[in-house]
């Protein structure tokens, strides 16, 4: 595992130079032009490196290659989300402390409102590769984003209308939940692992089955 964990960070960091460039500047715009959405743009950046490597695995002919050596398919794949995850973390972390330094300038700290920032930041963060993973050990990374685009595309058509049709009582709710850090903040971290967990667990039953 160390070894596919390692493979993932070099692929990742060799072919993605531009944005170990932009994720510092984004930093640095959040903090001095109060433009956060930038920052909360960096987990997103970094866990999406995670789907960059299945092209390159895909182009260089890497899956045909590993069957070949002592590696179970399920570590492969768990070296996918492994990796994911830790780019997530990292993206949280950056989106935090710019939050902080940002909070110290105005002089409007609020550890609960620097949590929460870092939360919504994971969780963002891993909703496309959560989805595009399955989809692409399944049909490919090219027919992967495809399909991966649709079902966006129905999402954001669907959720927003049901939203709408009954605002006030989504409002009222939200509030009332979001009255409550600590519960709201515990049920959103169950929620992540198992968004997590199932999207595992698909990408091993599609990648053990799948003929390489």
């Amino acid at each position: 595992m160390k070894g596919l964990l390692l493979k993932e960070i070099y692929v990742m960091f060799k072919n993605n130079k531009i944005s170990m460039i932009v994720i510092p500047l984004f930093s640095l715009f959040g903090i001095f032009n109060k433009q956060f959405m930038f920052v909360m743009l960096i987990p997103v950046l970094l866990s999406m490196l995670t789907l960059g490597t299945m092209t390159y695995d895909e182009l260089s002919r890497w899956n045909s290659f590993a069957q070949c050596m002592p590696v179970e398919r399920k570590s492969i794949v768990s070296s996918k989300y492994i990796t994911m995850v830790l780019m997530a973390l990292t993206g949280s972390v950056i989106v935090s402390a710019v939050h902080f330094i940002q909070s110290m300038i105005q002089n409007t700290v609020d550890i609960r409102s620097t949590g929460l920032m870092a939360l919504a930041s994971f969780a963002l963060a891993l909703v496309v590769p959560c989805l595009s993973i399955p989809l692409n050990f399944k049909f490919g990374t090219t027919n992967g984003r495809i399909f991966y685009l649709i079902i966006a595309g129905v999402i954001c058509g669907v959720i927003p209308a049901m939203v709408m049709s009954d605002s006030k009582k989504f409002t009222s709710k939200a509030m009332k939940l979001f009255s409550n850090f600590p519960a709201f903040f515990a049920l959103s971290i169950v929620v992540i692992i198992a968004v997590i967990a199932v999207s595992w667990l698909v990408s091993i039953r599609i990648y053990e089955r799948k003929e390489l």
